[in-house]
């Protein structure tokens, strides 16, 4: 996993380079550790969790390259509606609004993660 992670990274920041991203965002993992049983086990787990490695990976190539890291709270992102704005829950990976809306609610989270605003204070240091 650890080599797998740092391909994807490497992808994912060489696809920013490409098209001259200044911000990338991602899912604020760090608060894990306080909706989960506090344990050494669990804070050691959530270390070695891929998608965390993957994070940090995604971070200090981002950092190298000039590209700041932004953590976005994930809160609702896959059941919000991108078009009106109405929280409705995927019943599969396809999510459908009342409105028309039809997208992959993984598309549907990515979209409404990338709206989030920028706000001071929640950059992610590798």
């Amino acid at each position: 996993m650890k080599d797998q992670n740092h391909k994807i990274s490497r992808k994912i920041v060489n696809m920013a380079i490409e098209e001259q991203v200044s911000v990338i965002k991602l899912e604020k993992l760090t608060n894990l550790s306080q909706t989960t049983r506090t344990s050494r086990k669990n804070a050691k787990n959530l270390h070695n969790w891929t998608f965390y490695q993957l994070q940090t990976f995604i971070a200090y190539k981002a950092a190298l390259a000039g590209i700041n890291i932004i953590e976005v709270n994930p809160a609702y992102t896959s059941q919000t509606c991108p078009n009106c704005e109405k929280r409705n829950k995927a019943m599969d990976r396809t999510y459908e609004c009342s409105c028309g809306y039809r997208a992959h609610r993984d598309r549907v989270g990515a979209i409404n993660i990338m709206r989030q605003p920028v706000i001071d204070g929640n950059s992610l240091s590798a």
